[in-house]
């Protein structure tokens, strides 16, 4: 298993359509966007939300979900989105923050004409598409992200995008200088986990091994409670995987019980636990609990701690770029081309055989 995490011949065979770039270029889309929104200008009206309302699917909404989890101490309620029509309480009090990658998501569409009809405060962020049009007629800033690739590798703009509207609103905030100094822990933690670093100090080669022929399981909690759905679908459509996520304390009250069947479901699992130093203790010590359970199940697992992390955002950037790399390696290991979405593209175009009204 190791000699093809290690060989760049083979490794280009497969990854044809060279999703390891865009994974390598994380910390480069995270600084451009920051950096596009510091002239990106948004009418003095919005700052009079009542509340936000984010709205997306799949690797588009993902950017949304883990923003939420970082703006937590927000003064207004921030919620997300993830379907077709509008929530009863969406008004013009409401600020409403559309995110679609291709700009051709259908649920995004509904969503957005529906709510372009109760409130007129509205960003919309795509690479062009019905999207951008939409935010045309109704005359409302958009974000157009010029960067090709499969909508999860572009995960940088389409999280700091949001992170950086909710910063101009006063909704989150983060110094300059704090988040220069997490684009520095970022690029320094690649170069560690990069293609070039071999696989026996290699830390996420060595845990894509651990997982390989495995369903892995993902238990987060806090602020990378969304990181761990981020590593789910980053195991699904990258490396072919099936793979669930959980959230402490929540699986705590449930999950653990159910780990006794099938007989052999030791022989099929494993758990890995994200950590950061901004859980909450109590959620610590679930998580070292959690652990305790496992092994008298005698199922494995292995806890991702990443350091150092002087904020939440840089706990979260790391821990994705981190997952990110496990899983193209895991598709490596898999010898599966990662961008290939066949199924996705089935169930798309047969939806779009029978177009909404």
């Amino acid at each position: 298993m190791a000699s093809i995490l290690d060989d760049l011949s083979e490794i280009k065979k497969l990854d044809q359509s060279n999703i390891l770039r865009n994974i390598q270029e994380f910390p480069f889309q995270c600084q451009r966007c920051f950096e596009d929104f510091e002239k990106f200008p948004l009418p003095t009206s919005y700052i009079q939300a009542k509340n936000v309302l984010i709205a997306g699917m799949g690797g588009s909404g993902i950017g949304g979900a883990i923003a939420l989890t970082l703006a937590k101490d927000s003064p207004i309620p921030i919620a997300i989105w993830s379907d077709y029509q509008i929530p009863g309480y969406l008004s013009n009090d409401t600020l409403v923050i559309a995110v679609s990658y291709s700009g051709g998501t259908e649920e995004v569409i509904d969503f957005l004409k529906r709510a372009g009809q109760k409130t007129r405060k509205i960003i919309t962020i795509s690479t062009g598409g019905k999207i951008e049009s939409l935010a045309s007629n109704f005359r409302t800033p958009h974000y157009k992200i010029n960067y090709g690739s499969e909508p999860r590798a572009a995960l940088g703009y389409l999280l700091m995008s949001v992170l950086v509207i909710l910063r101009k609103l006063d909704l989150w905030e983060i110094s300059l200088e704090d988040f220069r100094e997490t684009m520095v822990i970022l690029k320094g933690l690649q170069k560690k986990i990069d293609l070039n670093y071999p696989t026996g100090s290699n830390a996420a080669k060595i845990l894509a091994q651990k997982l390989f022929g495995k369903i892995p399981l993902i238990y987060g909690s806090g602020v990378l409670s969304e990181v761990g759905r981020r590593w789910k679908g980053e195991f699904n459509e990258n490396a072919k995987t099936c793979s669930y996520f959980d959230l402490i304390p929540e699986l705590n009250h449930n999950s653990i019980v159910g780990l006794k069947y099938p007989k052999d479901l030791k022989e099929k699992i494993f758990v890995v636990i994200l950590q950061s130093k901004f859980d909450l203790p109590r959620n610590r010590l679930r998580q070292n609990l959690t652990a305790q359970i496992l092994e008298r199940n005698r199922i494995d697992y292995d806890f991702v701690l990443l350091e150092p992390a002087p904020t939440p955002l840089a706990s979260v950037l790391e821990t994705i770029h981190f997952g990110d790399y496990v899983s193209f390696y895991l598709a490596m290991l898999n010898k599966v081309e990662p961008s290939e979405v066949t199924t996705i593209k089935f169930l798309k175009d047969k939806l779009a055989e029978k177009p909404m009204e």
